[in-house]
């Protein structure tokens, strides 16, 4: 039997309406997709691959999140955005984070951390992602709303931070950490890059 949560979370997809769209006009065209069973039993979500091509990104955006019982309000929905060789590493990224926020029911808040023991990609130093708004795309990618206006889902932006960003992270705070990112001009699209820190 549905709890009061799970029934409202899989209701109101009318709130929705024009997402799609949304989000083909700022991350580019879709290129591919992977429903929720992709790999055995339906993972309550799945992922959709869009391509920039003026910026050579690829950005993975989750699908499905957003009528899981997370407790978010407004509904959330998780994307990476990569160059588009790496395509492969942020569908990594944002299926495992999803994954956590099914399996543990929550959901993320703004500059949110999500750390690991253990590098999330092998043969780097990422040991965690931020949740983030978008670096590149305008806040409409970010705060989806409804033809009244009403804020209906977020695109919680997923970048990848080193073990030592990380660490500087909780020493210093989120925003020291973006203001290091800013001088020394860090390229975050790129997971071949260098800790800042």
């Amino acid at each position: 039997m549905a709890t009061e949560q799970e029934r409202a979370a899989l209701g109101g997809a009318h709130r929705f309406v024009g997402l799609a769209e949304s989000l083909e006009r700022h991350a580019g065209v879709p290129t591919g997709a992977e429903p929720p069973n992709a790999h055995g039993t339906n993972r309550g979500y799945g992922l959709v691959f869009f391509h920039l091509e003026q910026y050579h990104l690829t950005t993975v955006i989750s699908t499905g999140l957003r009528f899981q019982p997370l407790g978010a309000e407004p509904a959330q929905e998780l994307a990476c955005t990569v160059y588009t060789e790496q395509a492969e590493a942020a569908r990594h990224l944002v299926d495992l984070t999803a994954e956590v926020l099914v399996q543990q029911r929550t959901h993320l808040v703004p500059d949110q951390i999500v750390p690991n023991e253990q590098p999330l990609l092998p043969g780097t130093e990422f040991h965690g992602v931020l949740a983030s708004g978008h670096p590149l795309f305008p806040p409409e990618f970010t705060r989806f709303t409804d033809p009244d206006g009403v804020e209906q889902l977020q695109v919680f932006t997923l970048l990848p931070v080193t073990l030592g960003e990380l660490n500087y992270i909780l020493d210093n705070g989120v925003t020291a950490l973006r203001q290091q990112w800013a001088r020394f001009e860090v390229d975050v699209f790129d997971l071949g890059r260098p800790s800042v820190v």
